[in-house]
This record gives C-alpha cells, sequence and structure tokens, in this order.
C-alpha cells in the first residue's frame, strides 16, 4: 500500500514568529521586569552578599599583612645562623648565653633516651639534681621540634632544630598577641580592631628587649612561654565574652591549658594568675561577675593546676597554696565562690555598703581565718613582706643583688634607652604607650560621667607617673628607695584607687552603681597586665621586655584613636590642632617602627659567638680530649651549662643555682679564701678534680666576695683598674715615677700611723685616686704608693706587695695590700697599636691580696696541690703573639684581657669530707643582702 504524506513545513512557516520579533518582545519584557522594585528580601540578600564578598576579601588582606609582618619577624631573627658554628668543630653552636645550653644537652638526651633522666648527676656533684621540680617542658619542645624537622630532613641536628626553635615560636606568638590584641578590642568594629591588632603586631615584633630572647640559636624560656601567654589571656577573654556557658567553660580550660603550659616553662606565669584574679575581683566589685563568669575562672584555675602538677613537683598543691601567685589566684576563687552565695542574703541591704564590697570583706574574713588556722601568722607575715619586697625592691639577697639581670633600673637609664629611640631626650615609644594608656583608660570609663572620667583620668596619670617616674635617678631624690620615692610611688596607688574608690561610694549612693556594669573587661584586663608589666619593668632590667611585650596595644590605640577623633571632628580650630598632634603621632610612630627595624637587623645580624665564646670553645675542646669523662669542675656558677654541655663534664655550681649555699662556700674558701686548705677541704667534698678561672672573674670579684662573706661582709671587695697618665711620668736624677689615675673607694677601715699619728680612712668614703710606681737607676722597681683622698685630703701610703713583670716583691712593711702591674695596648691616631709593657695596673687590697684568685690567677703561685694544667688564650692576646708583638698572658685593650686558666688539683693526705659543705640549706645571716652594703 502507498504511503502517503503530509507536507506541513510551510504552515509551520507561516505560524511561527520571526527570530527580530522573537529578540523585541523579550527586550520589552527585560525592561518591563526592570522596572518592577526588588522586595525587601531580595535587597537584603543581595547587600549580605556583597557585605560577604568584602569582609573575605578584607579578612584576606589583614591576614595577608600580619603574614607579612611574621616574616619581617622571622627576616630578622634569622641574620645571624650563618655565624653560630663553633670554631673547634665546625659544627653548629648556640648563640651567646648561658641557659640555653642546659636545655639543648637535656634535649639531646630525650631524643636519645625517649625522656629526660629522673636525676641529673651532671648538676650539683656530689649530689645530682632532681629534674622531677624543674621546668623541662622547654627541652622536650625543642625534642619535638627536631623529630619535626626530621621528617623534612635527615641532616637536622638537635642542635640545628634548637637554633630555629626561637625563631618558629617567634612566629607563633606574632600571631597570638594578634589574637589577644585584636580580642581586647573586640567591641570596636571589625576594621578597626584588625587594624588596631595589626600596628600592635608590628610594633611588638620589632620592640628591641625582646629580640635576645627570641632570635635564632637562644632557645630561651621566654621564646616558648610568651606564646602561651598570649594564648592564655587570649582564650580568658574568649570565655568571659561568650554568651553560652559551655562554650565559656571550653575556652577557659583552653586558657587554663596555656596557662599551665606557660608555668612549665616560666616562671613568669605570675603575671596571668596575677591579673586575671586581680580582672575578675574588680569585676566583682563592678557587679560584672555572675555564675558564669565564676564557673569559667573555675574552669580556668582547675585545668591549670591539675595540668601543672601532674608534671612538675615544683607545683604540688601545697606550694600552690602557699605562692602568693597562685596563692591568690586560689583566694580569689574563694572570696568570690563565698561572695556569690553572701548576695543571695537579704539582710545584706542593711549594712551601708555595696553589697559587692561586703560581700567580698565578709569573704576574706572568712578566708584570712581558714589560713591563719592551717598555715599560722607567720605565713600571713611573709606574705605582706614578699608582696612589699616585691613592690619596693623584689630582690633581696644578695645573689640577687648580684646578678646583672635582677638589677633594678632607673627610668633616666635602662627606660630611656630601652624605650627609645630618643630623640631631643625625649624617648618616642615610652611617650606613645604612655599617653595611649592615658587615652585607653579614658575609653574604659567612657560611660562615666564627665566629672568623673575627668578626675579619675587625672588620677590614673598621676598612678602612672608615680608608678614610673618615683624610681628615676640613683642621683637624685626620686631614687626608688629615698623616703619621697616611697611616699609618691605609694600616694599614687593611694590616690587612684582611693579616687576610684570615692565615686563608686557617690554612685551607691545615687542607686547608679549598675553603670560600672559598662567597664570593658577585656580593658580591665589588659590593664592589670600593663601595670604589672610596668611593675615587673621597675622591679628588674630582665623584667623590661615583659613590659615591651604588652605595650604595643596602648601605641596601636593611640594612633587608631586619635586618627578617628580628627577624622570626625568638625570644629575648623580643633581638627587643626588634633591634625597636628596626629601627624606628630604618626611620624613617631614610623620613626620608631624604622628605628627598631634598623635596629634589631644590625643587632641580630652580629648576634653570635665572639672571640670570647671561641675561647671558651677552644678551651672546651681541650677539656673534652684531655680530661676523663669522670672529671668534675669547680669554677664560679656562670659557666656551668658550658662546661656540661660542650666540655661535657659534671660540675659543683651552675646557672641553676639550685644548692645557692654552695655557691656562698665556692665565693668564701675559694675564690676569695686566703686557707688553701679550706679550699681543698670544699673541693674534696664535692669530688672536684679540676678547678677553672677565667678573666671575666676580676670583673666579678664584687658578686662573689658578697655572696661568699659572712654576715659582716667580712670578704666583700672589688678589684679596681688603674691606667697609666703617661703625661704625669716624671724623670729625676734617680728615679722616674709613673702616675696610675683611676677611682675606688676603700672596702674596710684602714688606720694608718704618720709621723706618730693615725690617720683614719673611713671605709668606703675614703677613695685610693691613684697609684704611683718608681723605677730607680739601679732597674729596680721601688715599693710604690697608693694615694688615698678623704676630705679633700690626700695621704700616699706605701703598699707591700707589688707584682710586676711575673714576679711578686713583698716589701715586708707598707700597707698590706698590693698592686698588679701588666701591659697597656694604645691605639695611636695613625691607626697603629702601640704597647706599654707597665701601662694598667690593679689594686689589691687587703681583702683582694691573699685571695685564691689573686694567688692562683693574677700572681700564678705553685702549689701542691693546684697543678696549672692548660691555659686558653684570649684570642687578642694569641694575635698579638702570632705577631710576635707581645708575649705575656695578660693585658689591657678595651678591658681586661687574660686566659681562661685549668688547674687539675690533688689532695693531702688525711683529708676528709666535712658534712657541712653538702649542706643545702642557706643560713638567712648569709643570705639575706644588708641594706646599704650596695651602693
Amino acid at each position: 500500500m502507498e504511503d502517503k504524506r503530509t507536507d506541513i513545513s510551510k504552515e509551520i512557516r507561516e505560524t511561527s514568529a520571526i527570530p527580530e520579533e522573537i529578540a523585541t518582545k523579550e527586550e520589552k519584557i527585560a525592561k518591563a521586569v526592570s522596572e518592577i522594585p526588588p522586595t525587601t528580601d531580595d535587597l537584603s540578600e543581595r547587600k549580605q552578599k556583597i557585605i560577604n564578598f568584602l569582609s573575605q576579601k578584607t579578612g584576606r588582606i589583614y591576614y595577608g599583612i600580619l603574614a607579612i609582618i611574621v616574616f619581617i619577624s622571622l627576616y630578622i631573627r634569622t641574620r645571624n645562623i650563618p655565624r653560630l658554628k663553633d670554631i673547634t668543630t665546625g659544627t653548629w653552636t648556640l648563640g651567646p648565653d648561658l641557659d640555653p645550653f642546659l636545655f639543648l644537652r637535656w634535649a639531646e638526651y630525650i631524643v636519645e633516651n625517649g625522656k629526660l633522666m629522673i636525676w641529673d648527676m651532671m648538676r650539683s656533684v656530689p649530689l645530682g639534681y632532681n629534674t622531677a621540680g624543674e621546668m623541662k617542658l622547654l627541652s622536650y619542645i625543642i625534642a619535638w621540634f627536631y623529630h619535626f624537622l626530621s621528617f623534612f630532613s635527615k641532616e637536622v641536628t638537635v642542635t640545628y632544630a634548637a637554633i630555629l626553635f626561637p625563631v618558629f615560636m617567634a612566629g607563633l606568638t606574632a600571631i597570638a598577641f594578634f589574637l589577644f590584641a585584636r580580642k581586647v578590642f573586640y567591641n570596636e568594629d571589625d576594621r578597626t580592631k584588625n587594624i588596631i591588632a595589626l600596628i600592635a603586631t608590628g610594633f611588638f615584633v620589632l620592640v628591641p628587649s625582646l629580640l635576645p630572647r627570641t632570635i635564632a640559636g637562644i632557645p630561651e624560656k621566654e621564646s616558648a612561654a610568651f606564646f602561651f601567654m598570649f594564648m592564655a589571656l587570649y582564650f580568658f577573654l574568649e570565655a568571659m565574652t561568650s554568651e553560652k556557658l559551655k562554650k565559656g567553660i571550653s575556652f577557659g580550660v583552653l586558657a587554663g591549658v596555656s596557662t599551665a603550659l606557660m608555668a612549665l616553662v616560666w616562671g613568669g606565669v605570675i603575671f596571668v594568675f596575677f591579673s586575671i584574679s586581680s580582672a575578675i575581683i574588680l569585676s566583682f566589685i563592678f557587679g560584672k561577675v555572675h555564675k558564669k563568669e565564676f564557673y569559667i575562672y573555675v574552669s580556668w584555675l582547675i585545668s591549670s593546676f591539675a595540668l601543672m602538677m601532674s608534671f612538675s613537683t615544683r607545683y604540688a598543691l601545697k606550694n600552690l597554696l602557699m605562692s602568693t601567685s597562685t596563692g591568690f589566684a586560689t583566694g580569689t576563687l574563694v572570696m568570690i565562690g563565698i561572695s556569690l552565695a553572701i548576695l543571695k542574703n537579704k539582710n545584706l541591704e542593711k549594712i551601708k555598703i555595696p553589697r559587692e564590697i561586703s560581700a567580698l570583706i565578709f569573704s576574706a574574713l572568712i578566708l584570712i581565718i581558714a589560713v591563719l588556722a592551717i598555715f599560722g601568722p607567720s605565713f600571713m607575715i611573709e606574705q605582706i613582706n614578699h608582696v612589699k619586697d616585691s613592690l619596693i625592691s623584689p630582690q633581696v639577697t644578695r645573689f640577687g643583688m648580684t646578678v646583672a639581670e635582677n638589677k633594678q633600673p632607673y627610668f633616666a637609664g635602662e627606660w630611656k634607652n630601652d624605650f627609645g629611640p630618643v630623640v631631643f631626650n625625649i624617648p618616642l615609644y615610652f611617650w606613645l604607650f604612655f599617653i595611649g594608656s592615658i587615652a585607653l583608660f579614658n575609653k574604659l570609663i567612657k560611660s562615666l560621667g564627665k566629672r568623673e572620667r575627668l578626675f579619675l583620668t587625672f588620677s590614673y596619670v598621676t598612678f602612672l607617673v608615680s608608678l614610673i617616674f618615683s624610681r628615676y635617678s640613683s642621683e637624685g631624690i626620686l631614687n626608688g628607695v629615698s623616703g619621697l620615692s616611697l611616699f609618691v610611688y605609694f600616694g599614687g596607688w593611694v590616690f587612684f584607687f582611693g579616687s576610684f574608690g570615692y565615686f563608686y561610694y557617690k554612685r551607691y549612693q545615687n542607686q547608679s552603681l549598675g553603670i560600672f556594669k559598662k567597664l570593658n573587661f577585656s580593658y580591665i584586663l589588659y590593664f592589670l597586665v600593663l601595670t604589672l608589666g610596668i611593675i615587673g619593668a621597675r622591679g628588674g632590667i630582665r623584667l623590661i621586655m615583659a613590659l615591651g611585650a604588652v605595650s604595643p596595644l596602648a601605641v596601636a590605640f593611640l594612633i587608631i584613636n586619635m586618627s578617628k577623633r580628627y577624622l570626625r571632628e568638625k570644629e575648623e580650630t580643633m581638627k587643626f590642632l588634633l591634625g597636628i598632634l596626629v601627624i606628630l603621632i604618626l611620624v613617631s610612630s614610623l620613626f620608631t617602627l624604622w628605628n627598631y627595624y634598623e635596629r634589631d637587623r644590625a643587632m641580630a645580624e652580629n648576634f653570635g659567638p665572639g672571640p670570647y665564646q671561641w675561647q671558651w670553645q677552644k678551651a672546651m675542646e681541650w677539656v673534652r680530649e684531655n680530661t676523663s669523662s669522670d672529671a668534675v669542675f669547680a669554677h664560679w656558677w656562670d659557666y656551668g651549662y658550658w662546661l656540661q654541655s660542650m666540655g661535657e663534664r659534671s660540675t659543683i655550681l651552675d646557672g641553676g643555682n639550685a644548692i645557692g649555699y654552695w655557691n656562698h662556700l665556692m665565693g668564701r674558701h675559694v675564690l676569695t679564701g686566703p686557707d688553701e686548705r679550706k679550699a681543698l677541704e670544699f673541693l674534696y667534698s664535692h669530688n672536684g678534680t679540676h678547678l677553672l678561672i677565667d678573666s671575666t672573674e676580676i670583673g666579678k670579684y664584687t658578686a662573689y666576695s658578697s655572696i661568699g662573706a659572712d654576715e659582716n661582709y667580712d670578704r666583700f671587695s672589688w678589684i679596681a683598674t688603674f691606667l697609666m697618665d703617661e703625661k704625669q711620668t716624671k724623670e729625676t736624677n734617680n728615679k722616674t715615677f709613673y702616675v696610675y689615675q683611676g677611682g675606688t673607694a676603700t672596702d674596710e677601715d684602714i688606720i694608718w700611723e704618720e709621723n706618730g699619728k693615725e690617720i683614719l680612712l673611713p671605709k668606703k668614703a675614703a677613695v685610693v685616686g691613684a697609684l704611683i710606681l718608681s723605677y730607680g737607676n739601679n732597674d729596680e722597681f721601688s715599693q710604690p704608693e697608693t694615694v688615698f683622698v678623704y676630705n679633700n685630703k690626700q695621704y700616699s701610703i706605701p703598699v707591700r706587695y707589688l707584682y710586676i713583670n711575673g714576679e711578686l716583691k713583698d716589701f715586708g712593711s707598707g700597707l698590706e695590700s698590693g698592686i698588679f702591674i701588666f701591659p697597656k695596648m694604645n691605639d695611636l691616631t695613625n691607626g697603629q697599636l702601640n704597647l706599654n709593657s707597665i701601662g694598667a695596673a690593679f689594686y689589691l687590697s687587703e681583702r683582694t691580696v691573699h685571695s685564691g684568685l689573686a694567688r692562683l690567677y693574677l700572681f700564678e703561685q705553685e702549689s701542691d696541690y693546684f697543678k696549672l694544667v692548660h691555659s686558653e688564650e684570649n684570642l687578642f692576646v694569641e694575635n698579638l703573639k702570632q705577631q710576635k708583638v707581645f708575649e705575656g698572658k695578660f693585658i689591657y685593650y678595651n678591658g681586661f684581657n687574660g686566659p681562661i686558666k685549668i688547674w687539675e688539683v690533688s689532695y693531702p693526705g688525711g683529708i676528709k669530707v666535712n658534712p657541712e659543705y653538702l649542706n643545702k640549706e642557706y643560713p638567712q645571716e648569709v643570705n639575706i643582702a644588708k641594706p646599704g652594703e650596695y651602693r
């Protein structure tokens, strides 16, 4: 059958729309639709998408800038790595510091054995050292860091990992600081808080006082501790600003873990305990602490204590409760807990003081009664004295007074230099953070009335001034210890807290205490951290870095706050004045940042072993190769970790000063003692096989003679340097007279009879002004004289001993003291050096001329029991000898240069161990410093 098909193409063409018409209609429809206004939901959705997009882009910019800041920090801190080599082995070594060598030795042991030894028998011979009580986490972290780096290269050594470790931690700390800084200003808009945090972090990574503790090759405690500190503060702020209790407790635990990790690394954890506890107490007074905040505080404290107690016997529960810092934190927990319960009592309203204050008073009384019952009244007195000493003079022991980094700084000295740059005698950074903290304080109390803000801001300024400038200069009346200084210091505290108390009570009377609830907790916490930083920096040079670490927030706030005020200001005159102020702040800030960068970079590039460390490296090579592995070295405590790590030998003393009494015995019987038998008894009791003395112990004589002295400071003295004044050299027919100029106080009363009259030269009042040496035509040196000055009169007194040209001369009479003559190298105007073979002198008083140091190191007297087995030349002296310019051992050139000397010790028959020399208890009468002795 035929298939019939119908052609419908024509019909389709006739009924289909023309493409041009379709396009025209679609255009009309689109235009009509575009004129229909979008709904509110559509607008919100579009706006949110744009905000999210821009936020993501802006966030990336912030983190990008943070990455650049971290890179700059790492770049600076790695400039010295090529210098960190041992010249005797060609292998990596640490930088010029002491303590890091202990952490390295322990890290090497952990890598090799999986864990740290329980007893370290290389320390405190013969008893050893129990590591269970040490803060040993740092060595474990270095070991873990080594294992981490080993994944990338099998060539990595533990030493190289220790070199890189502080740089790695510096990067993490910068990030932690950024998080903390941003959280402090969490109430600000995103842009403001991020910019403040970035500026603050920029200053933080460049603050010069932090560099020596965070640079490559110096794996110090602070390099890791500051990271944990800022993380603890950041997590606690997160906890306190969390709306939900569960989240708050989680962050509280994280804060506790960070606090505990800091405690297992560095004793500076007291900054965290004091600041958080104080912030909680103040917040409670302001009505900001309720159940949620209390539970967060509990979670922080319990988690930190639990971790601390688990990993170090140092933090046994009894120690935590009796410590000033952790005890205060525990006391805060008890008081707040009791106070919250007391607040439920309606009878509290009958007392005519604020409810929170009433509750705190009752809870404090309960706590005091409990403490007295458990620990006794003496404990309370000790704690009060400890707080007083911490505020006025943190170092009260002889040891603390003689350690350089423990000395209290003055504003006119260390503060001005460390918080520079100094322009026209103005330390820029100091005034930036000083003014910034005032501006931030004003921000803290912005919810109060105008009169209140003005008066409280003035009281805060007074508080800062009294805190800082009451220790202005050692030469003035504001020296930190005078009556006026103490009045200004404590007067500032009283005025500030009294002012706050006054307005607080007035608000209570007006029934408007609720306004204090508006005070920002993050600001309160920061101000407490900053105040503790100022107190710490006032109390010891080593804690200037703590203030340097926390002060950048105030600087950054000042920059942003003043810039925003300028932009908001409408009145032309005020805007002009603000503009000038903002320009000054910006110029000062930029100049400070650039100065810090250049200063840090220059410091970093030269931060490595130098001639002194090279001398020690060579000496330790000799020790490793020429002494038995069970040798025990005696020396002053400074060098213990170098002997143990570089020399691989055990020591009696070291930088841990675990048994402080042994420092006293070493200083008294070996270094300053005139009795060789007692020195041998001490060394025999400690299994000593070798004695080491290096040239720096001339300058340290004050330290170990103070520590080694009895309760009346019988050995306390110093060795002063006098230099020949060649212009005063005189020749007569028979003699040539040489005059050595200098100046030093007398270390004891001197009574001298002249022409039948007694001359009294009082201790420290009379001065040794010059030494006179005469050389006769018979090629002999005559008895030298010492010129004393007292009450504007001069007294020339002959001295009994003279050491010159390798010979000790005893003239049989004269003042029981001596003069040690040695060569001096002079710089000539043409760049050449000129040697004066008798150009320098030490004045040795009666207390020093018979000391072990003088007999063995300076005079090189022979002994049946101390055999000199090695003398490692100073590198400058070694270079002169190679050039055939000089053949001696000691020379003065930019200071005293001498060898490291090592004696092998033997013992007479019948010598016995003296149990007294193994005693670990330090008698208070020779431990506590006597006021006035160190001025």
